[in-house]
């Protein structure tokens, strides 16, 4: 689970001796309006709402969502 703070990313060895990076904290993401055709890297405040569960709300953890 990603959450919110300085960047910290961890490198996984994954099948065939591949890697993965995995985001272990976060303070930025790339958002994009479909609709405005516009998307932008912003920095992220904090974390105010999530459908999900309350409990991810209060440990500032980010989640991938639509």
């Amino acid at each position: 689970m990603t959450k919110l703070g300085p960047k910290r990313v961890h490198t996984v060895r994954v099948r065939g001796g591949n890697f993965k990076f995995r985001a272990m904290r976060l303070d930025q993401g790339n958002f994009s309006w479909p609709s405005q055709a516009i998307s932008r890297k912003t920095k992220i405040i904090d974390v105010v709402y999530n459908a999900s569960n309350n409990e991810l709300v209060r440990t500032k953890t980010l989640v991938k969502c639509h």
